[in-house]
């Protein structure tokens, strides 16, 4: 049937696709793709995503009743259906005293949407990285009628891991999974990056925080542990969930929006905000609580940037210093000392004034083609760290974000060859997205045979990943 207008969570990206399908099984997708063989095709999850990935004029299918979910024999992995929700899947591998290797900040993620943009939490791999087979419905390359495929080794696999939904309409995924684990946490103010990164051995699952405007640093220190659930566990659940999920956000909303005003974003970092982190409260709960939030709560858009573990501490002054200079209201704006005049105009045209806590997580490289965090060699690279940039204004307020993360991410990529997250806002021109994966050559070659009119790529991913002009067919 036709849509009419198809949002994204955050609503920076909005479009009209021909055709909106709901496949109920397998062989639905099978017949969609015969029956609209020659048009453009993209695959919907959750739409929680900032980036222009789902965007289509043609057929826009929606996986969202392809969420069976399977457990293998040896317990060591699970099939699941392209449209299964995180959260869902976690609650099925509860009972059965099992989990995911890896889970990122949101669970309101579909499986495939989530691994084919290289989520990840902190600490691991990416989801991508657990995958061992992938069900692709497709065009076969002789006789270009539909098709099934599975792939489940090699350069394919790897490719299929974090495809971007190049390859086809995933209808099926196989991860890994692991026993049931809980984590022990405690959050630590830090003077600087150094400090925090002194921990990681100790507490190889932390992530951490840079406070703007005060330019301290907070880490969220974690470890696997055997102990069992801390007795208050529920007092500190109720602590995030209302004190950081929800209050918290309701205050950086009317900071970042109706009470907009510098000084009082200042005087929230510096004065108030330390007051009202509780330090050194040391819990143990189930890796899930601890490890997912629900920020996503308020509509939002986000920016994150990775860097090898060699460039994060001058990345993170980098940014601190393009931050300050955005929030700096005076006509003859200087630009910061790590950026070169190439890097930034000296007199932006917009103002913004950062207002939310930037978060910094630890990936680890992920066997994969083509996510954030894919290395040129496997034996020899060094661990990524992603850095969030989020804001929470209104839809009408955005204009200085938008030029702040144009601004960060292409001299990030110039200064340390920083990769922008495939489902997070990215402003990079084509020619820098292709430059930073070495192995792309390789993920174009295997596209076409999966897809040899490149029928699953849109517009955008046709310029960044394909190098095909956006008009050709």
């Amino acid at each position: 049937m036709a849509k009419t207008w198809v949002h994204n969570f955050g609503k920076n990206v909005s479009f009209k696709p021909a055709i909106f399908a709901e496949p109920k099984n397998d062989h639905e997708v099978i017949e969609l793709l015969r029956q609209h063989r020659g048009q453009p095709v993209r695959v919907m999850g959750s739409r929680h995503a900032w980036s222009d990935a789902i965007k289509t004029g043609g057929v826009l299918i929606s996986t969202k009743h392809l969420t069976q979910i399977e457990l293998k024999p040896d317990r060591q992995s699970v099939c699941v259906g392209a449209g299964c929700k995180l959260k869902h899947l976690l609650k099925f591998l509860k009972k059965q005293g099992l989990t995911l290797p890896s889970v990122g900040l949101i669970d309101e993620q579909t499986i495939a949407g989530a691994t084919a943009t290289g989520t990840h939490g902190s600490g691991k791999h990416s989801l991508s990285h657990y995958i061992r087979r992938v069900r692709l419905a497709h065009y076969d390359k002789t006789t270009k009628e539909p098709v099934f495929s599975e792939l489940d080794s090699g350069a394919d696999l790897r490719a299929a891991r974090c495809s971007l939904g190049l390859l086809g309409v995933i209808v099926e995924i196989e991860i890994e999974v692991r026993s049931a684990y809980r984590i022990e946490e405690h959050t630590k103010r830090h003077p600087s990056v150094a400090s925090v990164l002194e921990l990681e051995k100790q507490y190889p699952l932390q992530q951490f925080f840079l406070m703007p405007w005060s330019w301290e640093f907070y880490g969220q220190h974690r470890r696997e542990t055997s102990a069992n659930s801390s007795r208050l566990a529920f007092l500190y659940r109720t602590y995030w969930l209302f004190g950081i999920d929800w209050l918290l956000h309701l205050v950086i909303i009317l900071l970042a929006g109706f009470f907009y005003i510098p000084r009082f974003i200042r005087i929230f970092y510096q004065q108030v905000l330390p007051k009202t982190i509780i330090e050194n409260w040391l819990v143990t709960d189930d890796s899930h609580t601890i490890l997912t939030m629900d920020h996503d709560r308020f509509r939002h858009i986000e920016i994150e940037l990775f860097v090898n573990r060699s460039n994060l501490e001058a990345a993170l002054n980098h940014a601190r210093a393009t931050i300050i200079s955005f929030g700096d209201r005076s006509k003859a704006r200087t630009t910061p000392a790590s950026l070169t005049k190439d890097d930034c105009q000296t007199d932006y045209q917009q103002h913004y004034y950062h207002h939310y806590p930037i978060c910094v997580r630890r990936i680890r490289t992920d066997d994969t083609l083509l996510s954030m965090t894919s290395p040129a060699d496997l034996n020899s690279a060094e661990d990524w760290y992603s850095i969030s940039f989020i804001s929470y204004q209104s839809l009408h307020q955005r204009s200085g974000f938008f030029e702040f993360a144009n601004a960060l991410a292409i001299s990030m990529q110039e200064n340390f060859n920083a990769r922008c997250h495939w489902g997070k806002f990215n402003p990079l021109p084509p020619s820098a997205n292709q430059n930073l994966y070495p192995h792309l050559k390789e993920f174009r070659e295997i596209a076409k045979r999966y897809d040899p009119e490149s029928r699953f790529a849109n517009d955008w991913l046709k310029e960044s990943m394909l190098d095909i002009p956006p008009s050709a067919s």
